[in-house]
């Protein structure tokens, strides 16, 4: 009898190497090998940045099967022998974690991995949800690990969603500089602008599709369509052998993380939130280009951070002027004397007051400068001392060079999570589930792994 069955991984990787990507990619190749049922492509799913604990960019994975419930046994144990083979739970920090499903997935573990997504979920809601969903969890050391794999299981296709195409290193190049022609990023960057993002940073050139950690990860191309990114990858020129290549569906690119609009009152440590305000000071430039400024709401004040790798981000904030309102998306940080901050990832200008100077007047004798005599005094010209009384000063509006809407950091300073702007202008691939597209999903999972298996 054909069942549904779901396979979440997380924590498999560590700060001196290993990748989770790649621990499902292994998995995935030994379920092609035994033809045992895939119902769509593995998922690269990115919780919440802002996660203290978190290895880089804290990515869970998912493996959906369509498959016969005899067979589910084996299942279990070829994923589990592969886990075991490439993790090191012995590395500090390194959780590994399997989460097994079988059946629909309930929408209470939706809304799980929705709080995941931009939250601090604490390992017993996950461990209790385990049980009331009939899942089962394996660990190799700790047990955090099970948060990431469980939520991973709950992100679906009626979601906003990119596609990621990965090209690992052999072992023997692991740990040594990444041999990729950088002048054929930027080509295949031009030719399929709209098809792909983040390949390069506009401000500077920078190539942004290989990682520089011991991770087995040689480069990374996001896009829109798997078509596009077997291409692109065929564009690029690299220096050095590719092990294998898998292709993921994820949520990179889609702002996922910043679902939770709220009042400056809840906000709390390493959450991912939105928030509306009013500026309530002119922002300043701190040491080493930071800039800061004060947003508020009924419910009180926050200060908000724009980092000086942001950039244009950056550059914008400081146009902004007490009495502007904006909406502010960032990750919450905990200060020093328990203070918080808002990190700044986009902004949002929602109204724009007028900026007025007062403007003093030139003597109508010689034409120069005028200066103030003292507090309700008047005014009195430097050159030949004719006064002019206090009312003569005038109010200029002065032009503004922001206008309402969204502003977004360079490409270097996004998240993985980070929506582009070119993203914007197109509608959300998130589908409503139905027999249809799982049948498309699924011939276009085989036709590609063909392909990337030739």
């Amino acid at each position: 009898m054909l069942t549904e069955f779901h396979i979440g991984i997380d924590d498999t990787d560590s700060k001196l190497g290993g990748c989770t990507t790649y621990t499902a990619t292994l998995i995935l190749e030994e379920l092609l090998t035994r033809n045992l049922g895939l119902s769509d492509f593995p998922w690269l799913v990115r919780l919440n940045p802002n996660i203290p604990w978190k290895t880089r960019g804290n990515g869970a994975l998912a493996i959906h099967l369509s498959t016969d419930t005899s067979r589910l046994e084996e299942i279990e144990q070829l994923a589990l022998g592969v886990v075991e083979k490439t993790s090191d739970p012995s590395i500090p920090s390194t959780d590994p974690a399997v989460v097994f499903l079988q059946g629909t997935i309930p929408h209470e573990l939706e809304s799980f991995t929705t709080q995941a997504l931009h939250d601090v979920i604490r390992l017993e809601e996950a461990e209790r949800l385990v049980k009331r969903v009939g899942a089962d969890a394996h660990t190799f050391s700790g047990r955090r690990g099970i948060i990431g794999a469980l939520a991973a299981i709950g992100y679906s296709s009626n979601r906003d969603h990119t596609y990621e195409i990965i090209a690992y290193r052999t072992r023997e190049n692991l740990g040594k500089p990444r041999r990729v022609d950088l002048d054929s990023v930027r080509k295949m960057d031009l030719h399929r602008q709209g098809q792909t993002f983040n390949n390069v940073d506009p401000e500077t050139g920078r190539v942004l599709i290989c990682p520089h950690g011991p991770d087995p990860v040689l480069l990374g191309i996001r896009g829109e369509d798997p078509e596009s990114l077997l291409l692109a990858l065929r564009e690029i020129r690299v220096q050095e052998p590719i092990e294998r290549v898998m292709l993921f569906k994820t949520n990179h690119g889609t702002d996922a993380h910043l679902n939770y609009e709220t009042s400056i009152d809840k906000v709390s440590p390493h959450q991912s939130v939105v928030v509306a305000g009013t500026i309530e000071t002119h922002p300043v430039i701190l040491k080493g280009g930071h800039v800061i400024f004060k947003l508020h709401d009924a419910t009180g004040s926050i200060d908000c951070a724009a980092y000086e790798p942001t950039g244009s981000l950056r550059r914008n904030v400081l146009e902004l002027i007490p009495g502007d309102r904006v909406r502010a998306l960032g990750g919450v940080r905990r200060r020093p004397l328990e203070q918080l901050s808002l990190n700044l990832e986009k902004l949002e200008v929602l109204e724009l007051i007028d900026h007025v100077n007062m403007v003093r007047p030139r003597c109508t004798e010689c034409g120069s400068s005028c200066e103030s005599m003292g507090k309700n005094q008047g005014l009195r010209c430097r050159k030949c001392g004719l006064r002019f009384s206090r009312d003569s000063t005038r109010a200029v509006v002065i032009n503004r060079p922001l206008k309402k809407g969204m502003y977004f950091p360079p490409p270097r300073a996004h998240r993985h999570l980070t929506k582009p702007a070119s993203r914007y202008a197109r509608p959300s691939t998130g589908l409503p589930c139905s027999e249809e597209h799982g049948s498309r999903d699924r011939e276009s999972l085989l036709s590609t792994t063909r392909r990337l298996r030739a």
